[in-house]
């Protein structure tokens, strides 16, 4: 039924939530899982970005690669085929075409992210995503 699983993680507890609500479910549908963080900065999206030190842009690589090490984690024993990737750009429309570009057949994600402008009833990405995606989307309300 879900062959294909993506998991978008920003470092929020809510992401974590979602990877590990997506384990169990691969579990259960022996789905593969994709592991998505995506870096949201003007030096990755402006013409300009030469301007921006080379120090700034390894640091946001170098926090994507802890956030997907850490959502991994969740992983450890899995049985099933993981992987992780990292993408540049704005975070709902890079979900939204990668999970279509992709044949995803679900997206599980958390209500709200990190930023403090996602802190509200729900977050302004995951909200792009329920209204764009081609596949379903599953929106995990908590860590619990």
């Amino acid at each position: 039924m879900f062959r294909k699983i993506l998991v978008p993680i920003d470092g929020s507890t809510e992401a974590l939530a979602a990877a590990k609500y997506s384990r169990k479910i691969a579990e259960k549908f022996g789905s593969s899982v994709t592991l998505l963080h995506i870096i949201q900065h003007s030096a990755y999206i402006m013409s300009g970005a030469h301007a921006v030190p080379s120090s700034v842009i390894e640091s946001l690589d170098e926090r994507g690669k802890e956030v997907l090490e850490q959502a991994s984690e969740i992983f450890q024993d899995f049985d099933g085929y993981v992987t992780t990737r990292i993408e540049y750009g704005h975070p709902g429309i890079k979900i939204t075409e990668i999970s279509k570009e992709n044949n995803y057949s679900l997206i599980i994600m958390g209500r709200r992210g990190i930023s403090d402008v996602a802190k509200l009833l729900i977050g302004s990405v995951s909200n792009y995503v329920l209204h764009y995606a081609a596949c379903p989307t599953l929106i995990i309300r908590d860590s619990d």
